[in-house]
């Protein structure tokens, strides 16, 4: 695609946009665990990654956590950005794929944390990041 620019008006004179292609790529997977349509979305960005875990029967987005690696320590800082603070499931899978991506990560997790759902969801969830390291931002 052609970089396109528009001229517009502004008080001093004329000024124009320019249009440029977005560095932001999506990518989105699924699977069904224990009858339940699990749905995966990534958004890979220049430095950071954004992952959001959730039904595909009740799409809703309620909790947001982020992980990065630090420099002075081995393990990556972490903090909630919405959402309760009892659970750690999307501030544990963040600090997980932001020491193994080497990147920002920042995790949704909108299921039910229950010893059934939570490891089937990350073992797909690593399954796809070893498919497909180029849709997170690996490669």
């Amino acid at each position: 695609m052609e970089e396109e620019r528009v001229p517009i008006s502004t008080s001093n004179g004329t000024a124009s946009i320019e249009y440029t292609k977005s560095n932001f790529e999506v990518h989105n997977f699924a699977t069904e665990i224990a009858e339940t349509p699990v749905h995966f979305q990534v958004l890979k960005m220049d430095n950071s990654v954004f992952l959001w875990i959730g039904s595909g029967t009740d799409p809703t987005f309620s909790d947001l956590g982020m992980a990065l690696n630090s420099s002075c320590d081995r393990l990556p800082l972490f903090t909630r950005l919405m959402g309760s603070n009892t659970d750690m499931t999307s501030l544990n899978i963040a600090c997980r794929l932001s020491k193994k991506l080497e990147r920002a990560v920042y995790v949704s997790y909108n299921l039910p944390s229950d010893r059934l759902i939570l490891p089937a969801v990350e073992k797909r969830l690593q399954e796809e990041v070893t498919a497909h390291p180029e849709k997170f931002g690996s490669i």
